[in-house]
């Protein structure tokens, strides 16, 4: 792991309408080498020295610690990657060889044991724990077994899905939300390959249709379940929104990705032409409102693409303002360029908060943001709003 000392600056940006903005609104951004926490409703800001590693980067569900790939920063380093709570100080990682760390400031604990077959985890509000199991006796994992899904709460292990078996036996159940008491869980084919072109969701035990593995294409609001349906790896087209189990996204004229929605019913998505481009990362999208009422809210420049948006309770949206390109800096050698501008729209205006994204050749691989014309942002933003 490749370690950068750096300092961790703490800007503070305040706009006549700060105090309308989301409460406790922050982002921890990555620009090349660069990490900033930046607090939109503070006035004095202060610097914080810091390590840090390559890795996602992630707010407490209390917005009061971060992380960075494995590390809690200033805290502990876990087993795995962190997978924050959405509530409080607590975490959990899976272990390299199948088991399960839970961490919070009192300390950690093994969930299960190395050798158990975790495979993912995802969080309930209450603490509770949803693990995915898969155990590959080591010849052929045609033939695995403990395809199930189990959660763990305060020490107490009970299982609720599976085994799967029948036309489902050589699925592996991968849990990565929860709504309400409810799992929602992806069977995983066991084929990274044939999962790119969609798997079947799955809310407990009842289907809700066919999506590609891209958490960002799943929101939970209150009540609410949103998500991105349609097979084929090409985030462009025919993918349209569900919401609370009927398409609320309209004609085909458009494919429709990323949604995010408020427990009072708001919904937006990000959304293209319906079209397999000619190169993937030629996206062009825009910000839709789809909920309560239909209309367009962002119109980026050509050659940017607007993604990943955030609605917050009050109406504003968040998103990332895309650009990807490559430029020839040889006479057979190609540098990919990652530029992101995090904006806010904010009563129908839009302030540019930071920059993110990376220049240096070897920072695709280290950085895998665009796959199809999806954009994971997590290695290089994470956001924080509390009350939203």
């Amino acid at each position: 792991m490749r370690v950068l000392a750096c300092v961790l600056a703490v800007a503070a940006v305040l706009a006549p309408s700060a105090a309308a903005m989301p409460r406790g609104l922050k982002l921890l951004v990555r620009d090349g080498n660069h990490l900033a926490l930046v607090y939109l409703d503070r006035v004095t800001p202060f610097t914080e020295p810091l390590t840090a590693a390559k890795g996602a980067l992630g707010f407490s569900g209390d917005g009061r610690l971060i992380s960075i790939g494995s590390t809690i920063v200033g805290r502990a380093t876990l087993p795995g990657a962190v997978d924050w709570a959405p509530t409080g100080e607590r975490a959990a990682a899976v272990t390299r060889r199948g088991g399960v760390v839970v961490w919070t400031p009192a300390g950690r604990h093994v969930a299960v044991p190395d050798g158990w077959g975790a495979q993912t985890i995802a969080w309930s509000r209450d603490g509770a724990l949803a693990i995915g199991r898969f155990v590959c006796p080591g010849h052929s994992c045609a033939y695995g077994e403990h395809r199930e899904i189990w959660v763990w709460r305060n020490g107490t292990l009970k299982l609720v899905v599976g085994p799967l078996t029948g036309a489902f036996s050589e699925s592996i159940p991968m849990p990565f939300a929860w709504s309400g008491g409810h799992i929602l869980w992806w069977q995983w084919p066991g084929s990274g390959s044939i999962a790119s072109d969609g798997v079947t969701l799955w809310e407990d035990g009842s289907q809700l249709g066919t999506m590609l593995m891209y958490r960002d294409w799943l929101a939970v609001c209150g009540s609410h379940v949103a998500f991105a349906e349609g097979p084929d790896r090409e985030s462009m087209h025919d993918k349209k929104i569900v919401f609370d189990g009927r398409v609320v996204s309209g004609s085909a004229e458009r494919s429709w990705t990323a949604p995010s929605c408020t427990a009072g019913g708001r919904l937006v998505a990000s959304a293209s032409r319906n079209l397999v481009p000619p190169l993937t990362y030629e996206t062009h999208r825009a910000i839709w409102q789809l909920l309560p009422a239909r209309r367009q809210l962002t119109r980026p420049p050509w050659g940017w693409s607007d993604e990943d948006p955030r609605v917050f309770a009050n109406g504003d949206v968040l998103f990332v303002r895309t650009r990807a390109r490559s430029k020839k800096t040889g006479p057979a050698s190609w540098t990919d360029v990652q530029q992101g501008r995090v904006m806010l729209l904010e009563h129908g205006r839009l302030r540019r908060l930071a920059t993110i994204g990376f220049t240096q050749p070897s920072d695709v691989y280290t950085y895998p943001v665009q796959f199809y014309g999806h954009y994971d942002w997590s290695q290089l933003l994470a956001v924080s709003a509390q009350g939203s």
